[in-house]
Order: structure tokens, then C-alpha cells, then sequence
């Protein structure tokens, strides 16, 4: 294999993963990975590590709140309360594109 062909497999996205919503509208942090949402993707693990950082650091305003919570219900869905917001975020997790738990069983 050439090298630059052996570089270009080794390249592997990133996802910031976010937990999905149990019937109760609570996050449930302890569902499989498949079942999590891919929120944004990355080209590295650092990356996407400073940017969760960041989010977790730098909550949602209430004005983004409110505009998160409206495309909610215009969506005709439950939106989540801000602390349940503020979980989602923290309970946030970095995973590569190839990890084998993304994969439903």
C-alpha cells in the first residue's frame, strides 16, 4: 500500500455524541451509544474534546434557551428544562467514528 493511501485510512472523524430523551423527557445518559445522537463531528479527539469543553463551560444563554426550546415545539416535541438542558451537555461524550458501540445490536 502506498503511503499516502495507508494516511488517508487512518484519518477517523470524531463525534461530540449527545444522550437521548427518555419518555419521562429526562436525559438517559445510560442508553446504549446507538442510541445517541450525533450532535457535531470533528477531525481529531482534541478537537472535539475543546469543544465540549467549551460548551459545558459556556452554558446556553437564555435567549439560545428559548430559541432551542421553541424549534423544539415547532418541531412538536417536548422541549427539555434548562437543567435537563445543562445534564445533556455535561453527560456529553467524545467518541471516534469506528467505535463499535455506535453500532446497533
Amino acid at each position: 500500500m502506498e503511503p499516502r493511501h495507508a494516511a488517508a485510512l487512518a484519518i477517523v472523524a470524531w463525534y461530540r455524541m449527545i444522550p437521548p430523551v427518555n419518555a419521562y423527557n429526562r436525559v438517559d445518559a445510560g442508553a446504549p451509544l446507538s442510541k445517541w445522537r450525533k450532535s457535531v463531528s470533528f477531525e481529531s479527539a482534541k478537537e472535539c474534546e475543546r469543544s465540549l469543553k467549551d460548551a459545558i463551560e459556556n452554558p446556553m444563554t437564555p435567549s439560545e434557551y428559548q430559541a432551542a426550546s421553541d424549534a423544539t415545539l415547532k418541531a412538536k416535541m417536548h422541549p427539555l428544562s434548562k437543567s435537563e438542558m445543562t445534564r445533556r451537555t455535561e453527560e456529553s461524550v467524545c467518541v471516534s467514528a469506528d467505535d463499535p458501540r455506535l453500532k446497533p445490536k
